[in-house]
C-alpha cells in the first residue's frame, strides 16, 4: 500500500508543474519604440519582470524623453530611452501582463488529494 501511496505522489509531483504551466503565464515580454535625443527610432524587446523604472530624461538639446531601466536576474541592466508617448503604452502593457498574472492565480484549480 505504501508503494502505491509513493507512486501517486511521485506522478502528482510530476503532473502539477504541467498542469500549472497551461494556466500561469510565464515570462512575457514587452516591446516599444526606443528613441534617442536626435530623434533616431529603434525598438526594443525586455522581459516585463525585468524593468525596474520608467523616469524622466532631459536630452542636452532640450528635448524631453523617458528612461526604461531594466535589471536581470544576473545583474545586467540596460537602459532604453523613450518618448513620453510610448512610455504611457509600456506602462499599459505592463499593466495587462500584471492582470493576466492575477486571472491566472484567480483561475487555477486547487489539486485535491484524496486518501
Amino acid at each position: 500500500m505504501q508503494i502505491r501511496a509513493i507512486c501517486t505522489a511521485i506522478l502528482i509531483g510530476i503532473a502539477m508543474p504541467v498542469a500549472f504551466a497551461a494556466d500561469f503565464p510565464g515570462t512575457l515580454k514587452v516591446t516599444f519604440r526606443t528613441s534617442d535625443c536626435d530623434g533616431a527610432t529603434g525598438l526594443g524587446s525586455v522581459n516585463a519582470d525585468h524593468i525596474s523604472r520608467i523616469q524622466p530624461y532631459d536630452c542636452p538639446n532640450g528635448r524631453k524623453l523617458k528612461q526604461v531601466l531594466t535589471r536581470t536576474p544576473n545583474a545586467t541592466n540596460e537602459v532604453f530611452t523613450i518618448t513620453e508617448d510610448e512610455a504611457s503604452k509600456l506602462e499599459a502593457k505592463i499593466q495587462r501582463v500584471m492582470d493576466a498574472r492575477q486571472k491566472a492565480l484567480e483561475q487555477t484549480k486547487p489539486v485535491i488529494i484524496d486518501r
